[in-house]
């Protein structure tokens, strides 16, 4: 399982990127609009824009696959489950994408409608990694990066469909190399993959995107927090009032072990949170809290992060995908003050709610191994974990 679960992965990659297929100068206007609200966690502004593109220009693959991105991020961002209206929406969105696309490179060689086509199964392949589908994800991930390919070949200039090689190259080199084998990859390695995220971070459309992924690289497989926080200080300068990028300097923060800084930023995006500030939403107040308890737990003040937490917590409803998240981080406040008995009893809670992050794996590892001051508060994703 943890093998198909990484090939999966490996071949699917953040699809934020519209190439400008024959769009006026006006139309690539429109693109950029409807890309900038998303970045800025307008989701209901970027449907909009998008919606009323495909409206005025319908079987346009660029604008078509601009909605079903814009459908992804609402969905993700909510935390929809599966079977949601959400993911009902989103789905609709990616087949009418697909549709127009390969509607389009049917007529002709379009190096364009080819990126968007890669792009579109590389968002669906997306959502079947999420919902486990490892072997349909895989399926589409290989669509993606083979669609991505053609398009070079045609148009050597695109940047924006490097976001996709690049992204492919880089996570299947860290695959075994039987692995690599077994799915035709043998020639994957990092650093052609990162030069190729780097190219496409040029891309007009692909650019916000890869330089988010290279975040999420130099995070967990580069352990680079300082290049991470270089690209989220650019990020934070181009959009100074987004939740998403704000969110993501709090992780940020944590990864460089900043206990002050994140508990300095964690108290400014909870005022937000509970102000209201423009694209926050209600449920932003737990994120807010419990980074603030992650800060409080960095700092070596265990009944305060216990309180944050417990707060956290309280703010989430029954059901909702990120509570093992506190939960989980409670079990640990209650490790480090020597309450073993209820870490133990918080742990199996985490282990309840519906799966997130690696969460319920990370608390089962804790049962047995008791949280130390140290240690990292965040599921590991080391596959030797027991």
């Amino acid at each position: 399982m943890i093998r198909w679960r990484r090939v999966a992965a490996a071949t699917l990659f953040l699809a934020a990127a519209v190439p400008a297929r024959a769009l006026t100068d006006e139309d690539q206007k429109v693109v950029d609009r409807g890309l900038d609200a998303l970045y800025r966690g307008d989701y209901d502004g970027s449907e909009r824009i998008f919606d009323e593109a495909v409206k005025a220009h319908p079987g346009d693959p660029a604008l078509s696959l601009g909605y079903a991105i814009a459908a992804w991020w609402r969905m993700e961002n909510d935390f929809a489950p599966a079977g949601s209206d959400e993911e009902k929406r989103f789905l609709g969105a990616v087949a009418r994408a697909i549709e127009d696309a390969e509607r389009a490179t049917a007529k002709r060689d379009d190096a364009e409608a080819l990126v968007c086509l890669g792009a579109a199964y590389g968002l669906r392949g997306r959502l079947e990694a999420a919902r486990k589908h490892w072997f349909k994800a895989y399926r589409d991930g290989r669509r993606c990066y083979h669609d991505e390919q053609r398009a070079l070949k045609l148009d050597p200039s695109l940047d924006d469909a490097y976001l996709g090689i690049g992204t492919f190259d880089y996570y299947a080199a860290t695959l075994s190399r039987f692995v690599r084998f077994f799915v035709f990859t043998k020639s994957a390695h990092k650093a052609k993959g990162l030069a190729e995220l780097q190219r496409a971070t040029r891309g007009r459309f692909s650019g916000v995107a890869a330089k988010l992924l290279l975040v999420g690289i130099d995070w967990t497989f580069e352990k680079s927090p300082r290049e991470a926080w270089t690209i989220l200080e650019e990020l934070r300068g181009r959009f100074p009032d987004s939740p998403l990028i704000d969110s993501m300097r709090l992780i940020g923060l944590f990864r460089l072990n900043d206990a002050e800084g994140l508990k300095r930023e964690a108290r400014k995006y909870l005022e937000n949170a509970e102000k209201g500030a423009p694209h926050f939403r209600p449920l932003d107040k737990a994120a807010g809290h419990y980074f603030l308890g992650l800060g409080e737990q960095l700092s070596g003040r265990y009944d305060a992060a216990l309180a944050e937490e417990e707060t956290a917590l309280r703010l989430l409803p029954e059901g909702h995908r990120t509570r093992g998240v506190p939960r989980l981080f409670i079990g640990e406040c209650l490790d480090l003050l020597g309450r073993r008995g209820e870490a133990e009893a918080a742990y199996r809670q985490a282990i309840e709610e519906p799966e997130f992050w690696g969460v319920q794996r990370y608390a089962k590892h804790l049962l047995k191994h008791p949280f130390r001051s140290g240690d990292n508060p965040l599921p590991s994703r080391n596959d030797e974990l027991d």
